[in-house]
């Protein structure tokens, strides 16, 4: 793959772009202190704005790698990021980069996902040369996989207690895209 790193990325509602520490504020407001955004995520919500704060200083030094990607969803009409979507996990041997997203409950069931979602599939295999694009969701949040659905991920299977989250254990059902689908989809 020819990495790019997290480059922005504009469509028609949303710019994605690299995390910055004044994004800390809006980031803890906006959903990384809300329990039931991060009911289905691995990690927990944030107790304090320092919190967020901290983890954004963790994250900034990583944008150097070329490798790294992790984009603030932010919706232009407000100038300010209500969601993160990134690469969680990576494979260089079968050309493969697994997304995973979180949004403000503000703005749920608004598309925001999808669009920013779509925006990365078209990025990883038009500027990345990935060949395959996987995500995975709690099957008891079928609202995630809605959103794969949208942007042509296709159903691969559920992993029987495959993956955690503040949930416990949990069955985890596979979306996937191949580069070859997606050309055909354009």
């Amino acid at each position: 793959m020819n990495h790019l790193g997290t480059v922005k990325i504009e469509t028609e509602r949303l710019l994605l772009r690299p995390f910055v520490i004044g994004d800390a504020e809006k980031m803890y407001e906006n959903w990384a202190n809300d329990p039931e955004v991060t009911k289905h995520l691995s990690w927990p919500p944030h107790s304090t704005s320092d919190q967020t704060r901290e983890i954004l200083g963790q994250w900034l030094p990583l944008y150097a790698n070329s490798n790294y990607y992790n984009w603030a969803v932010v919706l232009k009409d407000i100038n300010e990021p209500v969601g993160n979507i990134s690469s969680v996990h990576q494979s260089e041997d079968i050309e493969m980069l697994q997304i995973g997203y979180c949004i403000g409950r503000l703005w749920w069931h608004r598309g925001i996902t999808s669009e920013a979602l779509a925006a990365l599939i078209g990025f990883f295999f038009e500027q990345v040369g990935a060949n395959r694009i996987e995500a995975f969701h709690d099957i008891n949040n079928p609202n995630s996989g809605k959103v794969m659905q949208k942007c042509g991920m296709q159903y691969e299977g559920t992993m029987r207690q495959g993956k955690i989250s503040n949930q416990g254990i949990y069955d985890a059902a596979c979306y996937a895209i191949l580069a070859g689908d997606y050309l055909k989809q354009k």
